[in-house]
């Protein structure tokens, strides 16, 4: 393992979620885990603003402590961390507990969840492949938030990703206010595409959701999504299914992306839309299509739908 030091110069605030300002210096370690060398053991030595350069296939768990902050993880797209299995202190291939922690350019496979936030803690997900995991591909739970980008989740157990206790992700885009997409692909998996729950929230914008066999997006225990612009195929459940006081919009300002859709074709198994026992869903309809039909809400539930594109 080397290192060098680099300056770093001093980094924006944006919205509450952003890199404090530094006048430190910051280091670049080097892991090439096809020699012997380990995440973890880069992890033990860096500081704050400091960058891990990772190549190989790293089969260890990865557990990125409560106390680290603003760390680079880069796995350069050519590196792979595989959860070895077995009695692990997590069950989990890459368990975040930090603040402000970039992980990019990893194709990350095994174990329980491929990445999981626990927190409250803070993560930007880069360019990943999230592949293989029993359970959830990315799991944001107690306070946390996410920015996932430019990632595919693939073939995960139960859900490909997964929002809870009154956590936050921005799926598809850095800030509402950012006009560039930067379209996830979320397929394969053995329940919902995306799951929202328990007060928890979500921009899900310019993605595509497709082929899994539960919802392609569900939102429910008290939980709000605005949904803009996916295209959303061949879900073995409805497009998107709304429940329990939730809520959904279709339109929301500051994006301008334009309608969901469904291609021709591919339909959902379920319904477009669905909602039932309290909630909304407000906004242009798009072309999102079910076998069961458009729409079915329940008297719960405000139908705010409208059928401009």
């Amino acid at each position: 393992m080397s290192h060098q030091r680099i300056a770093v110069g001093r980094a924006a605030l944006i919205a509450s979620f952003c890199f404090s300002i530094t006048g430190a210096t910051a280091a670049t370690f080097t892991v090439d885990c096809d020699a012997g060398g380990t995440i973890m053991g880069a992890l033990a030595k860096v500081q704050p603003g400091d960058i891990v350069l990772v190549s190989g296939v790293c089969k260890e768990q990865v557990n990125l402590l409560p106390e680290l902050a603003r760390i680079t993880l880069d796995g350069q797209k050519k590196t792979t961390i595989q959860h070895p299995g077995g009695t692990q202190a997590s069950p989990h291939a890459l368990y975040n507990r930090g603040k402000e922690i970039t992980i990019k350019g990893f194709t990350v496979t095994g174990g329980l969840d491929g990445i999981h936030l626990s927190g409250p803690a803070s993560a930007v997900i880069d360019g990943n492949t999230v592949i293989k995991n029993s359970g959830r591909g990315i799991h944001i739970d107690k306070g946390s938030i996410a920015r996932i980008l430019n990632t595919t989740v693939d073939e995960s157990g139960l859900i490909g990703i997964d929002i809870t206790g009154a956590s936050y992700a921005y799926i598809g885009v850095f800030i509402p206010r950012v006009p560039t997409l930067a379209p996830n692909t979320i397929r394969n998996t053995g329940g919902p595409g995306i799951n929202i729950e328990r007060t928890s929230g979500a921009w899900i914008v310019g993605n595509t959701i497709s082929n899994n066999k539960g919802h392609g997006i569900a939102v429910h225990r008290n939980a709000q999504a605005d949904v803009i612009a996916n295209t959303i195929n061949a879900n073995g459940g409805d497009a998107i299914s709304v429940s329990f006081g939730s809520g959904v919009n279709f339109d929301s300002a500051p994006r301008k992306d334009g309608p969901n859709q469904t291609a021709a074709g591919q339909s959902n198994g379920g319904v477009a839309v669905r909602c039932v026992a309290g909630g909304y869903v407000d906004g242009p309809m798009g072309e999102l299509a079910g076998a069961q039909g458009t729409k079915v809400f329940d008297s719960g539930c405000v139908d705010r739908v409208t059928t401009a594109r």
